[in-house]
């Protein structure tokens, strides 16, 4: 009789085996000046992650642009994670992007076959007023689209505004200093940063939380509505002007400290949070307020 059992812890030995050389590449790879040690312990596990759920990637070299004062994004990714961050340490904006097929067991060669299909460019642009743009934009050409997405972080000295497009994405902002314009799907959005916001904002996600955590000296009209889930709100400083009676559970409209300017939240089936704080980034992965 023929023992599957052999094969079988062959294919375990093997994945544990990959597993653990990819969590090994990953943190030995943490010495890149841009990269926190959370992002070793995240790029670690989602590595692991991707080789037990037999999915192939690739993560390319990272690109390095030199740019002038705070630096406007603009990302157009066809699917995936992305998280764009400030880190005042940094002198240059870098850009790291992972493509992913996920093809599954039995498909191995033409996942590794397809990653070649997904595309990537980045390029700063100059920007109406002065500045520079950081444009990002993602494509493939494959047939099996929905097999493929990319993960993109960018880490600059400072940011301006971020306009992010993206599907079956969660999508972090920390430390902007302009607006944001975030719209994706079945993704969580995180958007903190220790500077006053008093810009237009608008996000837009789908099965996915909103978290959105501001200084005291913040303005804007909030229209935050989610179907399914709650809007919860804390104002440690500054104060609201609520303005609509059918504000409920999860509905909120209101004005903070007399601003005009629009701030946009809607999801599906998850939680809003607007967190009005006198340090904004002080959290860690998971927030539960």
């Amino acid at each position: 009789m023929f023992d599957r059992s052999v094969p079988s812890m062959f294919c375990l030995r093997t994945f544990f085996l990959l597993a653990s050389f990819a969590a090994a590449s990953s943190l030995v790879a943490g010495c890149a000046e841009h990269r926190t040690f959370e992002d070793e312990v995240l790029s670690a596990h989602r590595d692991v992650g991707d080789v037990f759920s037999a999915h192939t990637f690739v993560a390319d070299e990272p690109v390095e642009l030199k740019t002038q004062g705070p630096v406007a994004v603009d990302i157009d990714n066809f699917a995936g994670d992305v998280v764009v961050r400030a880190d005042r340490k940094v002198e240059r904006t870098f850009v790291e992007v992972r493509r992913v097929s996920t093809h599954g067991f039995g498909r191995w060669n033409e996942s590794r076959e397809a990653l070649d299909d997904a595309q990537w460019t980045a390029s700063l642009e100059p920007r109406t007023g002065g500045g520079e743009t950081l444009v990002i934009r993602t494509d493939t050409p494959n047939p099996e689209e929905y097999f493929h997405h990319m993960e993109i972080l960018v880490v600059a000295p400072a940011l301006d505004t971020v306009k992010i497009r993206t599907t079956n994405g969660n999508v972090t902002i920390i430390e902007n200093q302009g607006s944001v314009d975030v719209e994706t799907t079945r993704g969580d959005v995180r958007m903190m940063t220790p500077w006053p916001m008093t810009g237009p904002m608008t996000i837009v996600t789908s099965e996915g939380s909103i978290d959105y955590r501001v200084r005291g000296e913040s303005k804007g009209v909030f229209d935050c509505e989610t179907h399914g889930g709650l809007v919860n709100q804390r104002c440690e400083y500054g104060s609201w002007l609520a303005l609509d009676a059918k504000n409920d559970h999860d509905r909120f409209y209101a004005v903070l400290n007399g601003g005009t300017n629009p701030v946009v939240l809607r999801t599906s089936d998850e939680n809003i949070r607007v967190a009005v704080v006198p340090n904004p980034t002080a959290v860690g992965p998971m927030i539960h307020e």
